[in-house]
């Protein structure tokens, strides 16, 4: 390097570069072959190719497109295969209903106005000994009416089973197996069969679960499976809501059949059944005490709901007698249940209307007067030795027994002078009672 060459010096506030230090930043000197420099490659990448899912589905003209079996039924109309609940109060009768069925599938008789598909059936009698199911299957003259004889072979009876985590569902295949046309299996009681093998941390996981597993058996197999369960004491205007459990039971479910009474110790009663694939029915039924059977009475309307209802609530308020007007005795029922909503002007008429029903059903009289200078009700239970008594006398003769009855034990009725419906009776103390007699 000459001594000119060092004697160069950096502009003002700018260091000297060193002889052997790379120029950088605003120091690199332009280039002398701009052919050499190479530009940076924007090439857009293409996007992966999508994998098929491995959700398998179909679409709707394919769906549309197939061809399915028709719904196989064990009981025409009411009870298609699949997996069904039937539910009812401790002790009202299903297992009669349920031992009636079995009878009309495997001899391919009838159930009520309906036709059983016959075949085979499985009946787990878990809370009954041989020597009952002898006896009622007598009572209900499965053996035959007037000397002829039915052919029960196609009925098979366990006292047994295995439990839901414990083997139930390696009997029933076995029994299906051997069986082939069995098209119908009852297990009475659910409850047997539940052993509380499911680590699931609330009811409805539980339940479901539970129903899951026998659901395996109605997809496996074309059968009917039914459970007979019970229902909670607890009033609802809905059945359905009735049903012990949780929701997990009754969703996980293909069908419904809900028996409850009028009266717990009378013979009226309903069945309301809800099913997925068919339409939905209710009907009343009556017992038979002499064979043992739910006798088919007709299709239950929704005014008969209102009555039942209105007669359920009223026999469980009523202790002895009382009597008030009708906004009183609809503050009352509320507090027995939230569900009820009749107005006062529509529970004098449905009392009117259903008045027969409560005397025979529930042995209550129910009458209208006035009570503490307003038109009131009085309800009074009756001994059944007086209801079928009044039930033989003339409406006249009726109207004089309640009147009687009323002036002597009811002390809060006012004197009245108007009514065309009315009896004007002379009480004790000389006071003109308004009454009228339903």
């Amino acid at each position: 390097m000459s001594q000119e060459q060092k004697n160069i010096s950096a502009p003002a506030g700018q260091a000297t570069p060193h002889p052997t230090q790379a120029p950088t930043g605003n120091n690199i000197p332009p280039t002398s072959h701009p052919s050499r420099q190479t530009t940076p490659s924007h090439t857009p990448q293409q996007p992966a190719k999508p994998t098929k899912p491995k959700l398998k589905t179909i679409d709707g003209n394919t769906l549309m497109n197939m061809e399915f079996e028709p719904l196989q039924f064990t009981a025409e109309k009411i009870l298609p295969h699949g997996l069904f609940i039937l539910a009812g109060s401790p002790k009202i009768g299903k297992s009669w209903l349920a031992l009636d069925l079995c009878r009309a599938v495997a001899t391919g008789g009838k159930l009520w106005d309906f036709n059983a598909v016959q075949g085979d059936v499985l009946y787990f009698a878990l809370e009954d000994r041989y020597r009952r199911i002898q006896d009622r299957l007598k009572k209900i003259k499965a053996d035959g009416t007037n000397g002829e004889t039915v052919n029960l072979s196609r009925l098979h009876t366990s006292l047994t089973a295995a439990g839901l985590q414990t083997g139930l569902l390696d009997e029933v295949n076995d029994f299906l197996s051997f069986y082939p046309q069995t098209n119908l299996i009852i297990i009475d009681t659910f409850e047997h069969i539940r052993n509380g093998g499911s680590n699931e941390k609330t009811l409805y996981s539980c339940d479901y679960k539970d129903m899951n597993i026998l659901r395996e058996i109605t997809n496996k197999h074309k059968v009917t499976l039914l459970l007979i369960h019970h229902t909670r004491k607890m009033f609802d205007p809905d059945p359905l809501n009735t049903i012990s459990g949780s929701t997990g039971l009754s969703g996980a479910t293909d069908g419904l059949f809900v028996l409850e009474k009028v009266k717990r110790t009378g013979n009226a009663a309903k069945i309301t059944i809800a099913n997925r694939d068919t339409e939905g029915f209710c009907f009343d039924l009556r017992f038979d005490p002499d064979t043992c059977r739910w006798n088919f009475i007709g299709n239950h309307t929704e005014e008969e709901d209102t009555e039942d209802m209105l007669a359920i609530l009223i026999d469980d308020f009523l202790q002895g007698e009382w009597s008030g007007t009708a906004t009183e005795l609809c503050a009352e029922l509320k507090k027995l249940s939230d569900s009820f909503t009749l107005a006062p002007n529509t529970i004098s008429k449905n009392l009117k209307a259903a008045s027969g029903l409560f005397k025979n059903e529930f042995n209550i009289a129910v009458s209208f007067g006035r009570v503490s200078n307003k038109r009131g009700i009085i309800l009074k239970r009756v001994a059944e030795d007086d209801t079928a008594a009044s039930g033989t006398t003339t409406n006249d003769t009726a109207a004089e027994n309640t009147t009687a009855t009323i002036a002597a034990d009811t002390p809060n009725l006012q004197p009245s002078n108007t009514g065309n419906h009315a009896d004007n009776t002379s009480n004790p103390n000389g006071a003109q009672l308004e009454i009228t007699t339903q």
